[in-house]
Formats: structure tokens, sequence, C-alpha cells
């Protein structure tokens, strides 16, 4: 959870000159690159706000949970306008706007604390104004989603030789595997059920754990790293561990289980669905 009496809040005042900015921008056609970005629905303005994630990249559901949940209270209250949260390793800038009198549309970006590039704040602003045309025209989200992703870059990670993601008894739902390490892909049965069985036997000696813990698996030059929660087990053989290849293990897990999250409750065994997911898994790995 983010703790509010730490975040430092700044407001940009001059909302004409920023617009007047990113205006003058607009002719830079250089992608944006940060680390992620989401766009959020907030209506039922008049009992408190109800918050719907239209999407997200880059960004863990639970810390737009928790933001909603920190300044929703003023983005109600305004209705338009901006924030920028400085956190421990990260800073998230909002910008939100009327969608009509009863909704507001959000969006939120997340820059590294220190980048070697800042972001270009004046582009920023002017994209969600004109993404918000779109949204206040009704544009399909899809069509929205393609522009966000033909406008800003997140960057990838390697280190990745293979992904599985299995059910709690070991039945594959969807996996992602190196081309050439074909050896691998001929036993992705096997390798589900020996971590889902070691899992299994991990939690019956030590005692399960609460909450989603990575977990890891030596095999010399390999690891597998482990997140179980809500009785899916999300497992990545890797080669080369970086910090930002660690927090993309935790927004597969969650992105998954939240975009699946009614499908998994009354699985009845066709893993066609899941097949999708293999876009938002090229998103963050380079397999």
């Amino acid at each position: 959870m983010i703790n509010k009496k730490f975040l430092k809040k700044k407001h940009e005042g001059n909302m004409i000159a920023m617009n007047n900015a990113a205006q003058n921008s607009n002719n830079a056609s250089e992608k944006l690159y940060i680390l992620g970005y989401g766009l959020l629905n907030i209506s039922e303005l008049d009992s408190g706000g109800k918050l719907n994630v239209l999407f997200q990249n880059g960004i863990g559901i639970s810390l737009i949970q928790n933001i909603f949940e920190l300044y929703k209270k003023e983005i109600i209250s305004k209705r338009q306008g901006n924030s920028i949260i400085p956190l421990d390793a990260f800073t998230i800038h909002i910008q939100y706007f009327k969608n009509g009198e009863k909704n507001i549309s959000v969006f939120i970006y997340m820059e590294e604390k220190e980048p070697t590039v800042p972001v270009n704040f004046p582009k920023l602003y002017f994209l969600s104004k004109k993404i918000n045309k779109k949204i206040l025209s009704n544009v399909p989200i899809s069509e929205i989603t393609k522009f966000f992703e033909s406008e800003i870059e997140i960057p990838k990670t390697d280190g990745v030789i293979a992904i599985f993601i299995i059910g709690s008894t070991g039945s594959p739902f969807i996996s992602k595997i190196n081309k050439k390490r074909s050896n691998i892909a001929d036993h992705e049965v096997h390798i589900g059920g020996f971590i889902s069985a070691l899992l299994s036997f991990s939690n019956t000696i030590i005692g399960e754990e609460t909450g989603a813990k990575l977990k890891e698996i030596n095999f010399g030059n390999q690891q597998f790293y482990v997140i179980s929660k809500s009785n899916v087990i999300f497992a990545f053989l890797v080669e080369n561990m970086n910090q930002l290849l660690q927090r993309y293990m935790y927004l597969i897990a969650d992105e998954f289980l939240f975009d699946f999250r009614n499908y998994i409750k009354e699985f009845n065994g066709d893993v066609t669905p899941f097949n999708e997911f293999e876009s938002k898994i090229n998103q963050y790995f380079i397999i």
C-alpha cells in the first residue's frame, strides 16, 4: 500500500500554458518512452466513485487501485486536473478530464525516478487530451489501445528462457518457450507437473504462505522463479535476472489473474481463451 503521508504531491497550476506547450510539441514524431501507462474510468461520482480499469500496460493493477483510493476524493471534486506522485523507485503522473457529467477519464503514467531522458510532460498532457476526445466521441477501446501503443513504448527485458502459467494441479494454461529450446517444449506437461508437485510438497512441509511470494529453484546456470497465487502457478525459467524482469514477473501474474478472474472461477478445462494472453507476454519479454 502507498502511505499518502510520505507522498509529495505537486500540481501544475497553469493549464493554459501547458496546453500551448503541448500544441507546440505535437510536431514531434518520436515515441514517448516510459515504464507504464493506464486508462481508467470513474463513474457513479455522486456515490463515492466506481473504478473501471479500461486497460494498463507496465503498471500493476494493485498500484492503480491504491492510487485511486488515495486520490479519488480530489479527482471527483475537481473533475479535471493533474498530480505528480514521487514514489521510492518511480514517479507517477496522473491526468484526469471530465467525460460528460457522470464520468471522469483518468490517465496514469509511470517513469523512472531519475530517468536518463525525462518524460516530455507537455507532450504527455497533449496525448491525454487527444485520447480523451476519442473517448468523448465513443471511439472503441480497442482503437484507443492501439493509438496508445503507437505513441508510447515501454521497455522489454530478456534473460527469460521460458514462461509457464499452470493450474494448481499442474495442468498447463499457457506457455511461452524460446524456440531454440525444443528440449524444454517437448517436456512442457512434465515441467508443469513437477513444479506443482514441488510447491505442494513445500506447502505441506513448511506451511502454505499467504500472498504472492517469489520462490527460486536453482538448476545451476538457470533458475526457476515461481509465483503461486489464487490457485495459479507462474513459473519463469531465467538465465539472467534483472530488476525489470522481476517487476514484470509480478505484473504478468497480476494481469493474468485480473483478465481471467471470472473464467478461472468456472474453469472447465478449455485453455483456448488463455491463448490471447501471449500478446501480453510479448509486450514485456523478449523470448
